[in-house]
């Protein structure tokens, strides 16, 4: 049985615009990591208190997204090599039983969802279109949440993604990952239309496996060496 998950309203209206304002700058690099954020910087720029500014950065604090840095405001988080292994031990093991969850929804709608979301990502792929790839990737992530029924996990799973978008971003640029993480996708799209939970968790543990041995490769090889205040 499926259960559609929903998300709780937790802001007034200034504190939710300050949240998303910062939230979006730090996800698109315009605030880059390491950058400094003070209340004044934001209240200033959005025209409102600095009082729903707090509240903010202290909700993304605790998302892992910026450090509170005393009497200097705060500070955008740098990924480490050990954020990554972490994030990836977290990931792997949610996102598995996730995906088993889903393949015991039987509904067919988000079945036909699904299957429409992996269509966009095979269209985008041969339109070399990344934006419409990411899109349709979150589109079929977004599937597989509410097909899962577990709204604590999704949420600690949505948590880690937003840690890790920077750098995701940045690999999906790379050649051929586009087609290779469709390709995954398709089997773990396959396996939960077929109400296969076992295939469904091999093959979300698979594709994160991959997805991490890649990431890490990169990251040392590529990144790292180069970035000497992390990512």
């Amino acid at each position: 049985m499926c259960r559609n998950l929903s998300s709780a309203k937790v802001y007034t209206s200034s504190p939710r615009l300050a949240y998303d304002y910062i939230k979006s700058r730090i996800m698109n690099l315009e605030y880059k990591p390491g950058e400094n954020i003070t209340d004044r910087q934001v209240a200033q720029e959005l025209n409102i208190s600095r009082t729903p500014v707090r509240e903010a950065l202290r909700l993304l604090e605790h998302e892992g997204l910026i450090v509170s840095q005393p009497r200097r405001g705060w500070r955008v988080y740098t990924l480490s090599l050990k954020d990554i292994e972490e994030i990836f031990d977290i990931k792997i093991v949610l996102e598995s039983a996730i995906a088993r969850w889903a393949a015991t929804c039987e509904d067919a709608e988000k079945k036909s969802a699904l299957k429409e979301a992996l269509a966009r990502m095979k269209r985008a792929v041969a339109e070399n279109d990344r934006e419409a790839w990411v899109e349709a990737d979150l589109a079929l992530h977004d599937v597989i949440f509410s097909m899962c029924g577990n709204q604590r996990a999704v949420r600690v799973v949505k948590n880690m993604n937003d840690q890790w978008w920077r750098v995701r971003i940045g690999l999906i640029a790379m050649e051929g990952r586009m087609a290779r993480s469709t390709r995954e996708h398709e089997v773990i799209v396959s396996a939960i239309v077929a109400g296969d939970p076992d295939a469904a968790e091999r093959q979300m543990r698979t594709h994160l496996e991959s997805l991490r041995r890649e990431l890490i490769h990169v990251l040392t090889n590529l990144v790292l060496p180069f970035a000497h205040h992390g990512m």
